[in-house]
């Protein structure tokens, strides 16, 4: 069993503000650092409901016995729908710390990691979708850069996705079993091909770093689902409550940053409503046809030295904060 230290964790439950009665949102459970730091937060009529598609995440969540918390299997891009399942309109808070968590990479069988050996696997839910090394083997040269440019911002995606491809032709022609069967294998493929190049290796960081985490955001779609519940949060919270989100690299940032910058105004049900929802949302406005509830972004956090000494994982940690408001106060 490998450690976990959550992330900016302090700074995260200070910034949800908790109220002792308030229900909340741990939208990414992982091994449970948040959930425990909001219960420990929350009165006996609180609520905490925690999340996580991860199967290992929901056997960790079994082991708290609360009956104010409640944890659910799915991805968080169904919180909507859990919540009209339980008979809930609305919560006081919701927290994401988005990407892979420690125990995940600590866990070479997961396939993660470039650092330790294991199978070429990187689902968040192995029960879901295909592994890795199913979807090389049938992807095309162009597939691979495109996933590798788009998810990864990888300078070498076409030399990179040249070479997984060349050493799977010659592997088909002789073994299928061989092709590109470890985490290993990879990265010492994409080390090669950096090796060849011109590009000087960043100190400290491995050449498969972007690699591993464009194929990993594609195969989970990770981006996909953070953007349809970044888009629904307005509806799922009560005015004044806040959002808090961590995020480990760029494109999740940038994700994060636009939404929370959008304001976007919710105006009928084909915004993706739930029945109960819009008709939370609709009785607060007088032609039951234009509630406007926005998100004010508040603040940008980042670790401090002395969190990046003791977990080398939060040097790239972003957190962000923003409120739920309505149309009457300021949300510039």
């Amino acid at each position: 069993m490998s450690s976990h230290s959550s992330v900016l964790l302090k700074e995260a439950i200070d910034e949800l503000q908790i109220a002792t009665d308030g229900v909340y949102i741990d939208a990414t459970y992982g091994r449970g650092g948040h959930s425990k730091a909001i219960l420990s937060k929350l009165g006996p009529k609180g609520k905490l409901i925690a999340i996580d598609k991860d199967p290992e995440a929901a056997e960790d969540a079994s082991s708290i016995d609360d009956t104010r918390f409640h944890f659910f299997q799915s991805n968080f891009s169904d919180i909507p729908q859990i919540l009209e399942n339980i008979g809930l309109n609305k919560v006081n808070g919701i927290l994401f710390d988005l990407g892979v968590s420690s125990p995940q990479l600590d866990n070479g069988q997961r396939g993660f990691s470039f650092l330790k050996n294991g199978p070429l696997d990187m689902r968040m839910n192995p029960s879901e979708g295909i592994s890795l090394r199913e979807w090389l083997l049938k992807a095309d040269k162009n597939e691979i850069k495109i996933v590798l440019k788009e998810y990864g911002e990888e300078r070498l995606a076409s030399s990179i996705a040249s070479e997984i491809c060349l050493k799977r032709d010659i592997c088909l022609l002789s073994n299928k079993e061989k092709m590109l069967s470890s985490t290993l294998e990879l990265a010492k493929l994409i080390d090669d091909v950096y090796s060849r190049s011109r590009i000087r290796k960043k100190k400290g960081i491995h050449p498969a770093t972007k690699s591993f985490q464009a194929f990993r955001i594609y195969l989970n779609n990770e981006l996909d689902q953070l953007s349809e519940i970044l888009e629904k949060l307005p509806l799922i919270l009560v005015l004044g409550s806040r959002i808090v989100i961590i995020s480990f690299h760029s494109l999740e940032d940038r994700l994060v940053k636009s939404s929370l910058r959008k304001n976007k105004t919710f105006v009928s049900r084909s915004d993706g409503m739930t029945s109960n929802q819009f008709a939370f949302l609709a009785s607060m406005d007088s032609d039951n046809m234009k509630p406007k509830i926005y998100l004010k972004p508040l603040k940008k956090i980042k670790p401090s030295g002395t969190e990046i000494d003791r977990n080398k994982r939060s040097r790239s940690a972003i957190l962000r904060v923003a409120e739920v408001i309505s149309e009457n106060v300021d949300s510039k």
